[in-house]
């Protein structure tokens, strides 16, 4: 026999519902629970819980979800703080979330990925009329960076990046990188999305080299802001009107 306690955040970004899973062998631990009382009110502040208790003949999420269908759209974080964090933290998408997400579908180098956030950035500004996130889009001298992003994994130099995928959230019988969880629960999700997968499969299959000729192209967003050793902005109305350049030097390159 198993035992599960599960707290789930019922009106979490409008009903898409987030939990924390403790299952034991054994009788369930006051202490655990305490201590995720003590950590909630701690991190949050007062917040309302679903609290659920249950028993099934294992410890695992799937055997939650067969024995009640209630549970089957939660989306399930077993690591206490992740959960915590992601409730307390600001829900809007910043520029680590894509380059996170960006890491899960491949491993690349820092300077690939700061080309794929930059393309992303730069498709669904285009398409939808809006940033991707807050950060800025600075000319580097190998092309658009988001800073912030470069301090994060600029320790890697040429190396690839492996990003930890040992915490995980689980939906029904799925289990995904966290990572992933901030992009599925954001207000424009479809359209992060499609930005996402329509960036990949344009430039996801070349090299950074690639990636960097293609930022580099005349007439581009960033030739017409690189100053060197300036570091400068390139603003959204200069990547809007430019893009187009770069999407032609692909075409034309295939």
């Amino acid at each position: 026999m198993a035992y599960h306690f599960i707290a789930i955040a019922s009106d979490y970004k409008g009903g898409r519902r987030i939990g924390w899973h403790y299952a034991s062998n054994e009788s369930i631990k006051k202490e655990v629970i305490q201590d995720f009382l003590n950590q909630s009110e701690d991190y949050l502040g007062p917040i309302q819980f679903g609290i659920h208790k249950l028993s099934t003949d294992s410890v695992s999420w799937e055997s939650v979800i067969s024995k009640d269908s209630f549970f089957e759209d939660v989306f399930i974080i077993e690591d206490l703080a992740t959960f915590l964090d992601i409730l307390g933290s600001d829900q809007s998408l910043r520029a680590l979330d894509i380059a996170k997400f960006l890491l899960s579908l491949a491993p690349m180098t820092h300077l690939k990925l700061q080309k794929l956030l930059y393309f992303a950035y730069a498709t669904y500004l285009v398409d939808f009329k809006k940033r991707l996130f807050p950060e800025q889009i600075v000319s580097f001298k190998y092309g658009p960076v988001v800073e912030e992003v470069y301090c994060q994994y600029k320790n890697y130099g040429k190396e690839e990046i492996d990003e930890d995928k040992a915490e995980v959230f689980r939906l029904a019988e799925v289990s995904l990188p966290t990572t992933v969880l901030k992009i599925l629960l954001s207000e424009d999700r479809d359209h992060v999305l499609e930005s996402l997968i329509k960036t990949f499969k344009i430039y996801g299959i070349k090299s950074a080299g690639e990636l960097v000729e293609i930022s580099h192209v005349a007439g581009g967003p960033w030739e017409r802001c690189y100053d060197s050793g300036m570091n400068r902005i390139i603003p959204d109305d200069i990547i809007k009107k430019y893009h187009q350049v770069e999407l032609d030097y692909v075409e034309n390159d295939r």
